[in-house]
């Protein structure tokens, strides 16, 4: 996604939400609440990418908050105000939210993407992923 966010970032709005399948993925809520705390003092994409590069050391532990914290320091925020963020309704909700637009557009799988509004096939690649795109844009003009 950075790649297609460079090249087309002038052209195309990139949009996450999180989609945190609960059922399969026990601690995909708290990976969900963390990035977003640390969106809240500005760390959200550094935060988001170490969490999935180290899924393999978290995600069947049960000290979830307590490793998050940890990458929270790494990353140099301040970690009683991850606590609290991370706990926060607010964070909460917005995570609910995330879940609830998905669910609503029949989202069942994680990634899924839209383009101009339509649930488009997972693109394998880069190239494919731009072809896509391009294709989209010839046909608005």
């Amino acid at each position: 996604m950075k790649q297609i966010h460079k090249e087309f970032g002038d052209k195309l709005a990139i949009v996450y939400r999180h989609f945190p399948l609960r059922q399969i993925h026990a601690n995909a809520e708290t990976a969900a609440l963390s990035a977003e705390a640390a969106g809240k003092q500005g760390k959200f994409w550094e935060m988001h990418d170490m969490i999935f590069e180290k899924q393999k050391k978290w995600e069947s532990e049960k000290n979830t908050k307590e490793i998050f914290t940890g990458y929270a320091e790494e990353l140099g925020l301040n970690p009683e105000q991850f606590k609290k963020d991370l706990n926060s309704k607010e964070v909460k909700e917005k995570v609910e939210a995330d879940y609830q637009s998905g669910v609503k557009a029949g989202v069942n799988h994680t990634p899924t993407f839209f383009l101009n509004g339509k649930e488009i096939q997972n693109p394998r690649s880069y190239e494919e992923f731009k072809n896509i795109i391009n294709e989209a844009e010839s046909k608005k003009t």
